[in-house]
């Protein structure tokens, strides 16, 4: 016959908490030496020389903005 009753929590303890919530950074700074940070902005196209990075960045950017502006 089943039963209403709910499973039941396992009850977790504020030293564990604790050491779970400061695993992401104990971890964070072990893999910085290896990485030297986590996060890289990389280019999707070649910027050979400054025509082709004044298409990306300004002015050609501009014209991608006003577009988007008076659409």
């Amino acid at each position: 016959m089943p039963t209403n009753s709910k499973p039941e929590e396992k009850k977790i303890s504020k030293e564990d908490l604790l050491e779970k919530a400061l695993k992401p950074a104990q971890d964070a700074m072990k893999l910085h030496p290896f990485y030297k940070g986590k996060i890289e902005v990389s280019p999707k196209s070649y910027i050979r020389n400054i025509d082709d990075f004044a298409i990306w960045y300004t002015p050609g950017v501009a014209s991608v903005c006003k577009d988007i502006q008076k659409n």
